[in-house]
C-alpha cells in the first residue's frame, strides 16, 4: 500500500500585506532609539582651538561654553570690541553666577569634570577665571578642542 501525499494548499499569488512589515520596522526604530544613548551638548555654537592630539568633546554634565557677543558697528561703520559671554545650563552667567550655580549643585551628583568649550578667539583671563572656579570646586577642567585636518595624533 503507498502512501499518496497530495498538496492542498497553493501559494498566494498576491499582494504582501505591508502592515506587519512597516509595524516590525517601527518597533525595531523604537528599539534602537531607546536603547542608544545620546551625548547632551549644549546648544551654543563654539568654535573650539585646533589641536593635532585633541579628542573632541569630552561627555560630562558640567559643560561651560564660551563664546563672543555678535559683531556689532559704531555709527561710522567701524566694529567694536566683542565681548565674550559665558554660559552654563544653556543660560548666561557672570563667573560670580557660575561659582554660584556650582555651590548650589549638590556635592553627591557633581561629575569630577567641568568641560570648558571657549571659543578659540575667547578672553585667556576669562578662561583662566573659569578654571579657578572649577578648581575651588575640586574639579578637573579638560578643555573641549577641534581635530586639525590632515594631522594625525603620534
Amino acid at each position: 500500500m503507498a502512501l499518496v501525499l497530495t498538496r492542498r494548499l497553493q501559494p498566494l499569488r498576491g499582494l504582501i500585506d505591508l502592515a506587519p512589515v512597516v509595524n516590525v520596522v517601527l518597533l525595531l526604530l523604537c528599539f534602537f532609539l531607546l536603547s542608544t544613548s545620546f551625548v547632551l551638548q549644549p546648544g551654543i555654537k563654539v568654535d573650539p582651538p585646533r589641536s593635532a592630539f585633541g579628542l573632541g568633546t569630552p561627555a560630562s554634565r558640567l559643560i561651560v561654553a564660551v563664546t563672543l557677543a555678535p559683531q556689532q558697528f559704531d555709527a561710522s561703520g567701524a566694529p567694536l570690541k566683542r565681548d565674550a559671554v559665558l554660559y552654563f545650563n544653556d543660560q548666561i552667567v557672570t563667573l560670580d553666577g557660575l561659582r554660584a550655580a556650582l555651590d548650589q549643585l549638590p556635592s553627591s551628583r557633581i561629575s569630577p569634570s567641568l568641560v570648558l568649550k571657549a571659543d578659540k578667539d575667547a578672553p585667556l583671563d576669562l578662561v583662566t577665571g573659569i578654571m579657578d572656579v572649577a578648581f575651588a570646586h575640586r574639579l578637573s577642567v579638560e578643555i573641549a578642542t577641534q581635530p586639525q585636518p590632515g594631522l594625525t595624533a603620534p
